[in-house]
C-alpha cells in the first residue's frame, strides 16, 4: 500500500513539474481570451497529466510523449495565428457585428449561434437594458461581446452636459499584416491606388511594414507599423 502511494505521489509530482514547464512554454494567456478549441486542448492536456499520475500502466515516457505532442500542436497553431492573418481568421473565426444602430442583426446573430436570450444577458452585464441605447455590438473572437453606447447615452454624456454630440461609428481597418483587406476597403469606397497615394505621403512604402491600418469615421488614415527588431551585440 505504501509502495503505491509513493508511486502515485512520485507521478503526480513529475506531472506536475511536466504541467508547470510546458504551459511556461505555451505562454500567458487569460481565460477571456482563449477560444474554443485552446480550451479543449487545456483541458485534454490536464486529463493526460491525470491518468499518467493515477494509472500505473501508463510509462512516463508515454505520459510525457502525450503532453509534449498536444503542446507542440496547440504552439504550431498559436505559431500560424500569430505570422498569418488567413490562418488567424480560420483558427479564431471573426468578429461579428451583432446590433448597429440599435437594431439587432437577426442573420449575423443565427451565424454566432447566439440566442436573443443570450445576447440580451450579455447587454444586461455590461449595463445596458435597451437595445436602442447601443450603437454597435460586436461579438468578439473570444466569445465576449464589445458595445459601443449611442453617443448620448455614454457615461458623462454629452447629453447630461446639453452638448451636441457627432456621430461615431467603427472605425474600418484595411491593413492586417501587410495586407490589404479588400472587403473592407470596398466597403468604405477606396482602392489600393489611393491607400498606396495616402502611405506615401506618411513615407510608407512598402505595405508589408505595416501592422495595422485602419480609416476613422472622420475618412483620416492612422498606420501602425511592425515593429523594427535590431540584433543585440
Amino acid at each position: 500500500m505504501l509502495q503505491k502511494i509513493i508511486q502515485t505521489a512520485t507521478a503526480s509530482a513529475i506531472a506536475i513539474a511536466a504541467l508547470f514547464i510546458l504551459t511556461r512554454i505555451m505562454g500567458k494567456k487569460q481565460m477571456a481570451q482563449l477560444n474554443f478549441f485552446d480550451y479543449v486542448i487545456g483541458i485534454s492536456i490536464g486529463s493526460i497529466a491525470s491518468e499518467y499520475a493515477v494509472v500505473r500502466n501508463i510509462h512516463i515516457s508515454e505520459g510525457l510523449t502525450a503532453l509534449v505532442v498536444f503542446t507542440l500542436f496547440s504552439l504550431a497553431l498559436t505559431q500560424i495565428s500569430i505570422k498569418s492573418y488567413l490562418g488567424r481568421k480560420i483558427l479564431d473565426g471573426v468578429p461579428y457585428v451583432i446590433i448597429e444602430n440599435g437594431k439587432i442583426i437577426e442573420s449575423t446573430l443565427k451565424k454566432a449561434k447566439l440566442t436573443i436570450n443570450d445576447l440580451l444577458e450579455e447587454c444586461r452585464q455590461k449595463d445596458i437594458f435597451d437595445i436602442a441605447e447601443i450603437e454597435f455590438a460586436i461579438l468578439e473572437t473570444s466569445g465576449r461581446l464589445s458595445i459601443l453606447p449611442r453617443s448620448l447615452n455614454r457615461p458623462i454624456t454629452p447629453k447630461d452636459m446639453q452638448i451636441p454630440a457627432t456621430y461615431q461609428g467603427l472605425c474600418t481597418n484595411v491593413i492586417i499584416d501587410g495586407k490589404f483587406l479588400e472587403n473592407n476597403m470596398t466597403t468604405i469606397h477606396i482602392t489600393p491606388d489611393w491607400l498606396h497615394i495616402e502611405l506615401a505621403k506618411k513615407g510608407i512604402a512598402d505595405i508589408a511594414s505595416i501592422l495595422l491600418a485602419y480609416i476613422d469615421t472622420s475618412g483620416a488614415l492612422h498606420v501602425h507599423c511592425k515593429e523594427v527588431y535590431q540584433p543585440a551585440y
